[in-house]
């Protein structure tokens, strides 16, 4: 006999099985498609970079380890390396701090800043290749408007391009002004859906402008904050379409980033193999990378 009733089981409404069903089936050509599209790409650079290839370009046998082994063993992939990094540390940390002080100042209402959120956004909307050739015309020794405008005030010819610290430098200003507007954009949403209450109870207790945002708002903006972090990092890491139009690496190695190394090894010296590796490694780099920023972000996330 029982003393306490018991609660009946839920059953699934008459249908709603065969509705997810049918999702399945319909999803089903999509994911084997991108399934397809991102593991297809995965394998055979797997397979290259177990290669080896002449001077021409074609195939000669199997490589084994060897083209792992040139890998760590090459002094320019480790310079490459390090270039990727320290670009990829000041781009994207001068982004989400650019980014976080622009969200503070557009996050008023107004049509102004309305009318200047457009304006911000468009540097985000053109295409890498076409803004590194808009900043190679400006940053040109003879016909950029810059040196114009320095030598219009006594300063005079600086060769942007020509120099291994200002040509990294350029590269790092040309990537921080193209992508600043979207961790904006990012972070401010994330600003706008924050609630008020926490905000209310600090002006009543007190608190000035900077504590406010020092103790309420960014721990509250961590998780979005990081998913900024983690989307500019991965893409940061790749860079290419800047190095090949301003710098071509250079001067010397000042500039050869992971991405264009390898192009360069594949295209000009038909290096497949070694190229494959490098490439391969530096996904495992991201990945681990990613992880680690994708558990800050977990970890923020998570209870106190």
């Amino acid at each position: 006999m029982k003393i306490f009733p018991t609660k009946k089981e839920k059953k699934p409404a008459p249908g709603l099985s065969s509705d997810r069903k049918l999702s399945g089936i319909l999803l089903t050509p999509t994911l084997l498609l991108l399934a397809l599209l991102t593991l297809f790409p995965i394998g055979y650079a797997v397979y290259i970079s177990f290669s080896s290839f002449d001077t021409f370009g074609n195939y000669t046998g199997f490589a084994g380890m060897q083209n792992y082994a040139k890998t760590f063993t090459s002094s320019i992939f480790w310079n490459s390396i390090l270039v990727t990094l320290l670009f990829t540390a000041l781009a994207v940390g001068s982004q989400i701090f650019l980014g976080f002080n622009l969200a503070l100042v557009m996050s008023k209402d107004g049509a102004a800043m309305r009318y200047l959120r457009w304006l911000l956004i468009i540097p985000m909307m053109l295409s890498p290749l076409v803004v590194a050739i808009v900043f190679k015309l400006m940053l040109h020794t003879e016909m950029g408007i810059i040196n114009y405008m320095l030598q219009s005030i006594g300063i005079p010819k600086v060769n942007f391009l020509g120099e291994p610290v200002l040509a990294f430098l350029s590269l790092v200003v040309v990537d921080i002004w193209q992508w600043t507007p979207m961790v904006f954009l990012i972070i401010l949403a994330g600003m706008q859906s924050l609630p008020k209450d926490p905000f209310e109870a600090a002006d009543i207790d007190g608190a000035s402008k900077w504590q406010v945002i020092r103790y309420v708002m960014i721990p509250m903006l961590k998780p979005v904050l990081v998913v900024a972090l983690v989307i500019r990092t991965m893409d940061a890491l790749r860079t290419f379409d800047q190095v090949f139009v301003l710098t071509q690496g250079g001067p010397g190695q000042a500039t050869e980033t992971v991405s264009f190394l390898m192009y360069r090894q594949a295209m000009k010296f038909s290096d497949f193999g070694f190229a494959a590796a490098g490439l391969l490694v530096v996904l495992v780099i991201t990945i681990i990378i990613s992880s680690l920023l994708i558990k800050m972000m977990n970890s923020s996330q998570a209870p106190n």
